[in-house]
């Protein structure tokens, strides 16, 4: 289940380029509660968003993310949910793609930069007490996904001349690149990483031959190979959990046809033997009757998704319950583009292309 805590914090510095609290939050349904809202100070167009840890004034806080084409702006809570813009790095020649969160570290934020695809990944430090700055380049080249582990860790898929090179990376205290680690390639193109959930030290791919891969990440071996079907066509690993021997993997469902009786399908939990490589539809999550559209977006954490609609709304479901408990219609008559629950509390942040983005409490 998530684990909630409210934000404490105390501030008396004067308060510049401050959120608004929303005088009405009359158009939220069920469980979702407007708590905060995050103007947009570039003016640009918004890309992502993501919580973390940073020490400021001495003492770490729960910081809230926004990155927009060529900004990227770290924000501090203040008293009755308001946020302050305490720093913004800026870029020139490439544009922001995605906020990469690394667990377990504190005071630095990865970022992937490119057009289309990620040519660059970036880790953005700040500190308040000398109010100095500094970017580090991680890795550039072909960069087909990246994802932040726990114990401090980065892992990236990339394309050579001659061959894929998944590489894991270990941060030092300064940002920088502690020690580096490659693990075997599939020899597929790999579109998602995920954790593995009760099981330490394992590592989960999709590729784009809808083939699930596991690896051991102390030793880097790729230990299996699983093929799951041309049912689950162009969908990826969101989440993965391990009980019992058995793999239970999260997967963003673009492609599903929908159904009178069951709905649309947005996700789809299956159920894997690493054993036998024989995987099992469990549970189709769709969205409730009267309601369309396809996947766009989405975010999951412990057992809740969430995911942004081609209709611009916004869907969450209860992934043991098995059903929608909330939608998000579009605010302002803009959709949203893009989700990400809360790395630090039980918020769900909801953005929308003007830059502006929503805080909202799921209970």
């Amino acid at each position: 289940m998530i684990s909630i805590h409210i934000f404490h914090t105390r501030s008396t510095a004067p308060v510049s380029e401050m959120a608004d609290l929303p005088a009405s939050d009359s158009l939220n349904p069920g469980n979702l509660q407007l708590v905060s809202k995050l103007k947009n100070p570039s003016g640009s167009c918004s890309v992502d968003v993501g919580t973390m840890w940073w020490e400021t004034g001495g003492q770490k806080e729960p910081c809230i993310i926004t990155a927009c084409e060529y900004t990227v702006s770290l924000w501090k809570p203040l008293d009755t949910w308001q946020w302050k813009k305490v720093y913004s790095w800026h870029f020139t020649e490439v544009p922001v793609l995605q906020i990469v969160s690394v667990p377990d570290v504190y005071n630095l934020v990865c970022v992937a930069l490119g057009n289309l695809e990620i040519r660059e990944i970036r880790a953005l430090l700040y500190s308040s007490d000398d109010e100095s700055e500094k970017q580090l380049l991680l890795k550039s080249g072909n960069i087909q996904s990246v994802l932040g582990l726990t114990k401090k860790r980065l892992v990236s898929s990339s394309r050579t001349p001659c061959d894929q090179q998944i590489e894991i990376m270990t941060f030092a205290e300064d940002g920088g690149s502690k020690e580096k680690q490659f693990l075997m390639s599939p020899e597929e193109t790999i579109l998602t990483f995920a954790e593995v959930q009760g099981m330490q030290e394992a590592l989960l791919g999709t590729t784009i031959m809808n083939n699930i891969v596991i690896w051991n990440l102390k030793t880097g071996q790729l230990l299996k190979k699983m093929h799951i079907g041309d049912s689950y066509q162009a969908s990826v690993c969101h989440k993965a959990y391990s009980e019992m021997g058995l793999l239970f993997v999260v997967l963003r469902h673009p492609c599903a046809k929908g159904s009178e009786s069951l709905g649309s399908p947005v996700f789809q939990l299956i159920v894997m033997n690493p054993k036998t490589a024989l995987s099992l539809g469990v549970m189709l999550y769709c969205l409730p009757n009267g309601q369309a559209g396809r996947f766009l977006e989405g975010d999951v954490k412990d057992n809740f998704a969430a995911a942004v609609l081609t209709s611009g709304k916004i869907a969450i479901w209860d992934l043991l319950l098995g059903h929608c408990t909330a939608l998000l219609p579009p605010i302002s008559d803009q959709n949203w583009s893009f989700v990400k629950w809360s790395g630090t509390d039980s918020h769900l942040l909801v953005g929308q292309k003007d830059g502006n983005v929503f805080v909202y409490h799921y209970y």
